[in-house]
């Protein structure tokens, strides 16, 4: 029972601070986006969306998907405290991602014509910018395997330092040459952003382990299965990138470019809200996952006690999101978004069946078990894909919000059901009674912003988000003694 006690507070301490961060993180880069935005106007903002996404997939292509996948063997060797095999791992993992950094370079930089020739409709001109941005490429490849380093080594407040830090030098980077320069300081703000985000993640995972390559085939060799699994985490990302371009391309087809922003800011703020709970997992829940991936039992009461904890952490969210919608809405964007609220109201339903769901995905690749990881996202994709198209069809706008809460439910039930047969994974009557507990609530409190409104939505809704609240720190007190930790300290203060 302590075992279980520490487990659940290991996952409150972790998931707390990188949320704090996230919404760090979230508040900056919104203040940034809207000062870009005057700045550059509509068509800069364009551009610099472009170059993004022209870099992070000549990136995800080159890089092996190294960022993720070494994680899981750098973590099995840290946690049986195998010193040497560590050192081999990071090793093996930086010599493998200087190459990826190398060949990545000479992609960007020999394939940059037809890099502008594809992201501006057919337009060269961009060329030299696409060449000055090669480094880049580099940089994200190498930033990536320090991080992976980090994380398998457990470094993770210096994970969430080095973001804060980012997330900051980003900002005072690019504003001020967005402000000067305009258009101009696109390319300089990208160049020195990606630099600046490597140079600090390298001070930190340096100072933890000394930097060392090697060119031998033998440590190289080790590198091919941790390259595989990488290769169909990419994979699966493209297929995720492939899904949303094609509902963003039917939704502009069939309806018109109004309609997809207003999806894609829905979508967003489901995004953004979602982030606070499940930015933890990469960084704390895998690693700690990988270094049990050979134990049924172990697996079993690590995958529940996450969500058992993501759920009670994320249903008050919930439900504080449902109920304030259309105030956030307008703080964060303007009044012209206001359409979205409708959509993101049930498609917030979603992030409940997330957090069945998430931890239970990750135990495929904890496994190393590859192909089977793909195959429960391409069948999500697909399922996702199918139900905004029907859902946009039969109701429009708000109905791609109830399709995206359909996909979540059904994605829940496609990822247990496989990892039930394959591994035998099974759910605790607590990870059943806190979801079904905490489910009618959030249900509610959607149906009462439908119904209601004036006095009556916010009585009720305030009502309904302090049961869910008192609910999870029912649970949370009774399972840890995180709370408990929190509230004898206060006392100690105040005792001051």
């Amino acid at each position: 029972m302590k075992e279980k006690e520490n487990s659940y507070d290991r996952i409150i301490k972790y998931t707390g601070l990188f949320g704090g961060v996230q919404g760090i993180i979230t508040l900056i880069t919104v203040i940034r986006t809207k000062l870009v935005s005057i700045f550059l106007g509509p068509t800069g903002f364009g551009i610099n969306e472009t170059y993004n996404r022209t870099l992070n997939f000549v990136k995800s292509t080159t890089d092996l998907g190294l960022s993720f996948s070494a994680v899981k063997k750098i973590s099995e060797y840290y946690d049986a405290e195998d010193k040497s095999e560590v050192e081999r791992t990071i090793c093996m993992t930086r010599s493998w991602g200087l190459l990826t950094a190398i060949f990545g370079f000479f992609v960007c930089f020999v394939f940059s014509k037809l890099l502008s020739l594809w992201s501006f409709d057919g337009d060269k001109g961009y060329t030299l910018a696409f060449i000055l941005l090669s480094p880049t490429i580099a940089f994200s490849a190498i930033n990536g395997c320090e991080t992976a380093i980090l994380k398998g080594t457990r470094k993770l407040k210096q994970i969430a330092l080095i973001q804060l830090i980012t997330i900051v030098a980003t900002f005072c980077i690019s504003v001020p040459l967005f402000w000067r320069y305009k258009l101009m300081g696109l390319v300089p703000s990208l160049f020195l952003v990606s630099f600046t985000s490597t140079l600090v993640t390298c001070i930190y995972s340096f100072k933890a382990f000394p930097y060392r390559i090697t060119l031998k085939k033998s440590i190289l060799s080790d590198g091919f299965e941790t390259i595989r699994l990488g290769i169909y985490f990419t994979l699966a990302s493209f297929f995720g990138a492939g899904a949303f371009s094609i509902i963003a391309n039917y939704l502009m087809n069939y309806g018109n470019a109004e309609i997809t922003g207003i999806y894609s800011t829905g979508y967003m703020l489901v995004t953004y809200l979602g982030m606070f709970v499940f930015s933890a997992m990469e960084a704390e829940y895998f690693p700690r996952l990988s270094t049990v991936n050979s134990c049924k039992e172990k697996i079993n009461s690590l995958a529940n006690s996450q969500i058992q904890v993501t759920s009670l952490l994320l249903s008050p969210m919930v439900v504080a999101f449902i109920l304030f919608l259309p105030i956030v809405v307008i703080i964060l964007t303007t009044s012209k978004f206001s359409d979205s609220v409708p959509m993101a109201k049930f498609a917030v339903l979603s992030l409940a069946t997330k957090a069945m769901t998430q931890p239970v995905a990750y135990i495929s690749l904890a496994k190393g078990d590859s192909k089977t990881f793909l195959l429960q996202e391409f069948l999500y994709d697909v399922v996702l894909v199918l139900s905004v198209i029907i859902g946009f069809r039969i109701g429009g706008l708000q109905f791609t919000g109830i399709a995206l809460a359909i996909a979540g439910l059904l994605d829940w039930i496609i990822v247990w059901t496989i990892t039930y047969l394959r591994y035998g994974f099974t759910a605790s009557t607590l990870t059943f009674k806190v979801f079904f507990v905490q489910a009618p609530l959030i249900v509610s409190t959607l149906l009462i912003t439908i119904f209601t409104e004036g006095l009556a939505y916010w009585i009720t809704g305030g009502i309904l988000l302090l049961i869910s609240t008192a609910i999870s720190i029912y649970y949370l007190q009774k399972h840890t003694t995180f709370l408990h930790t929190i509230i004898e300290k206060i006392k100690k203060k105040l005792r001051l």
